[in-house]
């Protein structure tokens, strides 16, 4: 099992249209490949970075290049790009 975790802070004033594109397109997405087990989204209680974590749990890391390497996930990726000010990810692996 393996995490593809993406922090990101909304643009100024598109927090709502942020949300609405994890929920409506994002979601969708993600949930209907093969080989992703779980979707979650958490949004930061203090003021701080960043302001939503999106945690997508896969069976493996070829499930997830599978993904990465589609063009629907670049098109939704570069929508989702408009809407944010910074972003990073990582990959985790759990170990425990």
């Amino acid at each position: 099992m393996v995490y593809f975790s993406v922090y990101c802070d909304p643009v100024p004033g598109r927090e709502e249209e942020l949300d609405r594109f994890i929920v409506n397109k994002s979601k969708k997405f993600w949930s209907s490949q093969t080989g992703v087990k779980g979707y979650h989204v958490y949004a930061d209680k203090l003021l701080g970075w960043p302001e939503r974590t999106i945690m997508i749990e896969l069976q493996d890391l070829n499930s997830l290049q599978r993904i990465l390497d589609t063009d629907e996930h670049r098109r939704l990726r570069g929508e989702f790009m408009t809407n944010i000010a910074r972003a990073e990810s990582q990959i985790q692996d759990v170990i425990i």
